[in-house]
């Protein structure tokens, strides 16, 4: 995993971060996603080994949207 990505336990509130930096949600949050900028990933929907869906996003680049 990417050390830049922090973790967001919460679905609603990983989709209430991306719409606030102007991202358009993924049109699923139980398939894997990510969102590359400039070759870094600032956004991802990643499912553990049990099939569960984890949230991360790069806070710092977020915040300077």
């Amino acid at each position: 995993m990417d050390f830049h990505l922090t973790e967001i336990k919460n679905a609603h509130l990983f989709i209430e971060y991306l719409m606030c930096s102007g991202i358009k949600s993924p049109r699923s949050r139980s398939e894997d996603w990510e969102l590359v900028e400039k070759d870094r990933v600032i956004a991802r929907i990643k499912k553990d080994h049990n099939g569960i869906a984890k949230f991360f996003i790069c806070a710092a680049l977020l915040g300077r949207k």
